[in-house]
């Protein structure tokens, strides 16, 4: 799958990952700020971090102006995609974002690697306490957790480390 939005390559497809854990979240980004990437869709890793934070935030927090059809849309939307995400397997790409969660235009990945780390370090403290899902309804914490876990890795599946290329541009001299 590719796509052709602005700021993405029309080159490259979402690449598969298998995040384990939250430090493998952490590792991941921090290694995509350093190596850097290419986009495969329209977030930068700034947008992404910043997203994922927000949306870890507002699990804790309470989720400001859910949608109004989010308590008709729930119980389908929690029979077709909960045990999907908590079994860890892919979904489409497109997704609506909530306006609340969409990230800043201007998020600068520097900046927003602390930001995801410190909303990380909220959802993994044991007295974490969460809210419904405007989406999913009710979820226990550890479901919250493998949620979020599984969000931050859709999401990085959409970046593609700079230095795949240089690998992949050395194999081909040889």
């Amino acid at each position: 799958m590719s796509f052709n939005r602005k700021g993405a390559s029309d080159r490259l497809s979402r690449r598969q990952l298998n995040l384990q854990s939250f430090d493998d979240v952490l590792v991941e980004a921090k290694s995509l700020s350093r190596v850097g990437y290419h986009r495969v869709a329209k977030w930068s890793l700034g947008q992404i971090c910043d997203h994922v934070a927000r949306f870890m935030d507002e699990s804790i927090d309470g989720f400001q102006n859910p949608p109004a059809m989010a308590p008709l849309m729930r119980p389908f939307l929690r029979m077709m995609y909960l045990g999907k995400i908590l079994r860890n397997e892919r979904l489409p790409a497109k997704f609506p974002t909530l306006k609340e969660l969409q990230p800043d235009e201007w998020a600068d990945d520097s900046k927003a690697l602390p930001q995801l780390e410190k909303a990380i370090a909220r959802i993994q403290a044991p007295n974490a306490e969460f809210v419904p899902s405007p989406a999913l309804g009710k979820l226990t914490p550890e479901e919250w957790r493998k949620v979020h876990l599984w969000h931050c890795q859709h999401h990085l599946e959409f970046l593609i480390p700079a230095a795949r290329d240089a690998q992949a541009n050395k194999r081909e001299g040889e």
